[in-house]
């Protein structure tokens, strides 16, 4: 559970997630559990975040599922896959400017007794850290479409983040700062 929570203040629902299968309509029967992003809403104080304001997430739509949650017997690896629909509202408490993004993924997330995780992800994602354990060129909070991979260590540093082919990010932070 502990490592679970980990991923999810990092990931912001989409949880990465990639190649994952479609997701069913809304209304329909799941024998999936659902997704649990975290703290709804998410506050990410000024300064850890954004540089000059506190940032709140909100997710106004979670229908998201875990479809497939496996552990290997003898490394004790357990591996999600997470699927669905959500949207996210990212607010800079200081102005009320806000931001809304779809952040369906999907994406596979590998999570390693130690702590330490990555994730595999495609789609629209909402994906943060602190600026103390951010990648290099890697906004805090970053809004992503198309697939990318990044892994965190034990201690929450991101070690690598790859964005592939026409993949994009955006810089959320200076989105709301403007």
């Amino acid at each position: 559970m502990r490592m679970k929570r980990a991923v999810r203040g990092f990931i912001a629902a989409p949880l990465l997630l990639i190649g994952l299968l479609s997701a069913a309509p809304a209304d329909a029967q799941r024998p999936h559990p659902p997704y649990n992003p975290g703290p709804n809403p998410t506050v990410l104080p000024q300064g850890e975040y954004c540089d000059d304001f506190t940032a709140v997430v909100t997710f106004t739509t979670l229908n998201q599922y875990i479809i497939q949650d496996t552990t290997d017997p003898v490394t004790h690896v357990e591996t999600l896959r997470i699927t669905g629909h959500a949207q996210a509202t990212v607010t800079n408490q200081s102005t009320g400017e806000s931001v809304t993004y779809n952040i369906s993924g999907p994406a596979t997330v590998v999570i390693n007794p130690d702590g330490s995780f990555s994730a595999e992800a495609g789609g629209p994602n909402l994906l943060w850290t602190t600026q103390d354990n951010s990648y290099p060129g890697v906004p805090t909070i970053s809004y992503t479409t198309g697939h990318v991979t990044f892994a965190v260590d034990a201690s929450g540093q991101t070690t690598s983040y790859t964005l592939a082919g026409g993949a994009r990010q955006t810089d959320v932070c200076a989105v709301l700062a403007s």
